[in-house]
């Protein structure tokens, strides 16, 4: 980014600043007193449209109910729950107007705007405006709020002489950005749509068409821009993209949980937020990761054939020989000519809506009483009988319904099949998995694949995409297939009076089997493999795309290695790949660590962003004998230090021994559950702290093929300090940049 925001300047006057602050505090008092009462009477317009009989006729009925609809959707949206501010900055023209900024428009009585959304084209400017290219801005104003209260300002004069036209000065502050950058974490990642930077602004106004990628290192705040991407398309074609939904897939559940805060707080609550895990078939139980070996194996394209024969394999052998008498005439029925016609018809599935497994039920139930009609109609003319030519209107299906043998057919013919049992026996020996991948593994793999599922207790994140294969293959049950899928949180608009009752159902895209997003979006998505991209695929297959990550951070040594690979994988042919190259959240000196060990994973270190602050603070070393101990005693000192969270980053096999060490050092103290957290470098992707320890980084970048990628995840989670913590005499990856305690 080339526009970075200027030093405040001085106050040019002294009190003009509390004179500004009192200023811009009765404003904010007064949108929110507009918008509780904009609220308040929607809610009684609400309850007033429920109240109205109705003159009974459908129209009437209809128009009461969707009166009331309006009204309650509206209320709903100006109900805002934990936000920081309604209001967050301000623009003074060149032409003299005035526009405050916020999370919402808000109109007064007499129809002037007293405060214009974020994502509203007049808003722009505030932005994408510089003082090279102003934009008819004269001065930007940015508010530091705490609920409804405004605690600081900020002001960039950027045009100088409509600024002195208009009698414009600057008010001093302490750098919006920077103040929002140096403020401690709580957990959850914060909205930015009060310091959001030109070059995030295009990124997130850019058109929804094709697939998006928005690359960029650690800190460059791409998952909070792709998250406001999603908040403004919402608001730019509400009906497209909230009508059939957005789609956001994180890397792990604590991804999510840490991301869950922003669009609510944006005003928009309708997008999925999904973990990877959360692609699963209902009931899977899914926990960690594999190494990075086996899930090249699990996530490669030659799993989408094992998948097929393994579904094929999954339905039970037939009967021999089946016996069914019908208007005199036996007909012994040979199982394997059956077989063979069944054969053909598993051949044709598909994992589409209308080519899979319990599709075809009806097509291959009366493939079967075809196949026995025939066998049927050559046993009577081998008797001396004339049989009809139809099977229509002779009675035969009722018969064969009422026959004792043929019922035990039809149970093996096509049996309902479910996803997790025919995975689970895949993987438990029960289909030979030998057979079932000839042609598409070779042996080594095929020893790989069953040794990892042999000594597994659950699923992995890497067995995601294989789940996902076989359920899209079998597809939802007969009896659940035909059910409308309703949002039970929204029930729409109901139509009701004594003598009618009309349900207007609403598509409810957070049900497991919704298959139709407008919009989609990935993060860290340099970690999915081809099967996990196909997974993810299908849940937009007429969407547009929003692709988020960075190819250093890789946790896979197999393909797809370019974003344009990935656009392939997702059937994507238009691919338009921007790149954020300014790190926001972590200091200079912890990315001078960074780099280092980028280097010794053999990248090229240009490719670490620029930050644009300091800290102050030199990340440290610490050598220990006892390293859980060591890193329970350093996260106590910055609890008890400092506000703010701390994380400590350990190898997987590390884990329960530093969880026990800093159990018995805090115990269940509030300041443990609530501001400490212990992580692997897997699980940690994508999140962020204020102080990091690292503990082993010797041992993570010896755990794997991509563990210095790893280890790179792990040292730039911070926002304040970094303290890495190693055992005595071992290697540390960028020892030269750390101060050695």
């Amino acid at each position: 980014m080339t526009d970075q925001p200027p030093l405040a300047p001085p106050d040019p006057v002294p009190g003009a600043k509390r004179v500004a602050l009192d200023a811009e505090q009765a404003h904010l008092d007064a949108v929110y007193e507009r918008v509780e009462t904009l609220r308040r009477r929607a809610e009684e317009r609400r309850v007033a449209a429920n109240r109205e009989p109705g003159s009974g006729t459908f129209q009437a009925v209809f128009e009461r109910d969707v009166t009331a609809h309006h009204h309650a959707v509206r209320a709903a949206r100006l109900t805002f729950g934990d936000v920081e501010s309604l209001a967050f900055g301000r623009l003074d023209t060149a032409d003299g107007d005035r526009l405050h900024v916020g999370r919402v428009s808000v109109i007064d009585e007499s129809g002037d705007v007293m405060l214009v959304d974020w994502r509203a084209p007049a808003a722009g400017a505030f932005y994408r405006a510089t003082a090279a290219r102003p934009l008819g801005v004269a001065r930007r104003r940015t508010l530091t709020t705490r609920g409804r209260q405004v605690d600081d300002l900020d002001d960039e004069v950027l045009d100088a002489d409509a600024a002195d036209r208009l009698g414009i000065t600057a008010v001093t502050g302490q750098g919006a950005l920077l103040a929002a950058l140096s403020r401690v974490r709580t957990g959850h990642l914060r909205d930015i749509v009060a310091t959001i930077q030109a070059d995030q602004d295009r990124i997130i106004r850019a058109p929804a068409t094709g697939t998006l990628v928005v690359a960029g290192g650690p800190g460059t705040g791409k998952t909070v821009v792709a998250l406001h991407r999603v908040a403004y398309l919402l608001y730019e074609d509400r009906e497209r993209f909230e009508g059939r939904g957005v789609l956001v897939v994180g890397p792990s559940r604590a991804f999510t949980e840490h991301t869950a805060r922003v669009l609510p707080a944006l005003g928009e609550d309708r997008a999925v937020q999904r973990p990877l895990a959360g692609l699963a078939p209902a009931g899977a139980e899914v926990a960690g990761w594999d190494t990075p070996e086996v899930a090249a194996i699990k996530g490669d394209l030659a799993l989408v054939g094992v998948c097929r024969r393994a579904v094929r394999a999954a339905v039970p052998p037939l009967p021999p020989a089946t016996r069914l008498t019908f208007e005199g005439t036996t007909a012994v029925v040979d199982g394997r000519r059956l077989s063979e016609a069944r054969r053909r018809l598993l051949q044709r599935v598909r994992p589409t809506a209308g080519g899979c497994y319990h599709a075809r039920s009806v097509a291959a139930d009366d493939a079967l009483r075809a196949a026995l009609w025939r066998a049927w109609r050559s046993a009577h003319r081998a008797a001396g009988g004339r049989p009809p030519e139809e099977r229509r209107g002779t009675g035969f299906d009722d018969a064969l319904d009422d026959a004792p043998h043929v019922t035990m057919l039809r149970r093996c013919w096509w049996p309902v099949l479910d996803p997790l049992e025919v995975a689970g026996r895949l993987a438990a020996g029960d289909i030979d998995l030998a057979q079932v991948a000839a042609g598409d593994l070779d042996g080594p793999r095929v020893a790989t694949l069953r040794d990892a599922w042999a000594g597994a207790q659950r699923w992995t994140v890497d067995d995601v995409g294989l789940l996902d294969e076989i359920a899209a293959l079998l597809g939802p049950p007969p009896t659940t297939a035909a059910e409308p899928r309703t949002d039970r949180d929204d029930p729409g608009i109901r139509l009701t009076s004594d003598r009618l009752r009309v349900d207007l159902e609403v598509t409810d895209v957070a049900a497991a089997g919704y298959r139709d997003f407008a919009h989609v979006v990935v993060d860290e998505a340099q970690d999915l493999s081809p099967l996990q991209w196909r997974a993810v695929a299908r849940r937009g297959p007429y969407a547009s795309w929003t692709v988020v990550g960075d190819l250093a951070q890789r946790s896979r040594v197999a393909e797809p290695a370019t974003w344009a690979a990935v656009a392939e994988l997702i059937g994507r042919r238009e691919v338009n790949v921007t790149r954020l190259s300014v790190n926001y959240r972590t200091p200079s000196e912890i990315v001078d660590v960074a780099r280092a060990v980028l280097v010794a994973a053999g990248h090229d270190p240009a490719a670490v962003p620029t930050s644009v602050r300091s800290a102050g603070e030199r990340p440290r070393l610490l050598r220990s004998d006892d390293l859980p101990e060591r890193a329970a005693e350093t996260a106590a000192d910055l609890l008890a230090r400092r506000e703010g969270t701390v994380a400590i980053i350990g190898p997987d096999g590390r884990l329960a021994d530093l969880e026990t060490a800093t159990h018995a050092r805090l115990g269940d103290h509030a300041e443990r559950t609530n501001r400490l957290r212990v992580h692997d470098p897997r699980t940690v992707k994508g999140l962020e702290f204020d102080d990091v320890i690292v503990v082993a980084p010797d041992e993570i970048a010896a755990a794997s093929s991509v563990g210095l990628h790893q280890l790179y995840v792990a040292v730039t989670r911070a926002t304040r300090s970094l303290t890495v913590i190693a055992a005595v005499g071992v290697e540390v990856p960028g020892v030269d940049e750390l101060a050695a305690e």
